[in-house]
């Protein structure tokens, strides 16, 4: 599978489901996200959408009948590839998917793991709202993993200042990020080190309980293999403005976080997120990790047993 083909020759979206070119086979296949693979009734089209600034590869997975349409966010340095629980899951509970890969992540254009300001994420996201207007049945919903719920709350808080209607009902946020762990350490290293240096090798961390999900993914041809001081920066950037915010965002979010997470803070982050949504509904994961789309089955079937019901 040569994924850099896959990138070059990707189709605009139409979401009308039009079926896989070969290799687009072959890529979704790996990946275990073909139709086939996540529901028996769904079908599957990948394309992309222009936004400003870049090309953004869209997978619509569409039901006969659905309940409505979740709109899925993936985190920093993943890819939509690596959300197929997650789409399963929400395939099973009656609704049609739309995920899309991150600038500068999978399929999508954009400096590799980068992006000069969150707000960049907000205005991909709203262009991508403008263009299923009217395609996509709703109501509309959004499931978010780490930096995926930055994207939503930056999204939504957008909206609130601006005084505009909220685009979505129900909100998961899966192990949010506002400040990474240990981040009062981590921006003393960015301080001293952003004018000297453009980027850091990654660190592949266990952030997951399951041994075969992290050695696929140090294997995956799409893993970013540099941290990016540009992004790091624009984080800090976000962190400041998402802590200062005065306006509260009248929806009640599904928050799910383990207990063992070492990517973010979860004790400061839930804090936040308790004053910036109206009474967020917490599960915590006794033992889980970061990555909660890709723990160890019993953990996943805990989380989403929890989030079916209230779905």
């Amino acid at each position: 599978m040569i994924v850099s083909h896959v990138k070059a020759n990707l189709s605009p979206l139409t979401f009308s489901c039009q079926p896989l070119s070969p290799d687009e086979r072959d890529y979704a296949s790996y990946y275990s996200i073909h139709a086939d693979a996540l529901h028996n009734e769904v079908s599957h089209e990948l394309g992309y959408i222009d936004c400003p600034c870049y090309r953004i590869a869209c997978h619509y997975y569409g039901l006969p009948s659905p309940k409505g349409t979740f709109f899925l966010f993936h985190g920093y340095y993943d890819h939509v590839g690596l959300f197929r629980h997650v789409l399963t899951f929400l395939l099973n509970r009656g609704y049609s998917v739309l995920a899309y890969d991150l600038p500068g992540h999978g399929l999508s254009s954009g400096a590799l793991a980068s992006i000069p300001d969150f707000s960049a994420y907000r205005d991909v996201l709203e262009t991508i709202l403008k263009a299923s207007e009217g395609r996509l049945p709703r109501p509309w919903h959004a499931y978010g993993q780490s930096t995926g719920c930055a994207i939503i709350t930056e999204m939504l808080l957008s909206c609130c200042e601006t005084q505009k209607p909220l685009p979505f009902q129900r909100v998961v946020l899966s192990a949010p990020l506002v400040r990474p762990y240990l981040w009062k350490l981590g921006r003393l290293q960015l301080y001293a080190s952003r004018w000297a240096i453009s980027a850091l090798p990654r660190k592949f961390t266990n952030n997951s309980c399951d041994q075969a999900f992290l050695a696929f993914a140090k294997q995956d041809p799409l893993a970013p293999r540099l941290l990016p001081v540009e992004w790091v920066n624009a984080m800090d950037r976000w962190i400041r403005r998402v802590e200062q915010a005065a306006h509260r965002i009248p929806l009640t979010p599904l928050i799910v976080q383990g207990t063992h997470d070492k990517t973010v803070d979860a004790r400061h982050n839930i804090a936040i997120l308790s004053r910036l949504y109206q009474q967020p509904e917490v599960l915590y994961l006794k033992g889980a990790r970061h990555h909660l789309p890709n723990e160890i089955p019993s953990t996943r079937q805990e989380y989403m047993t929890w989030l079916g019901h209230w779905l």
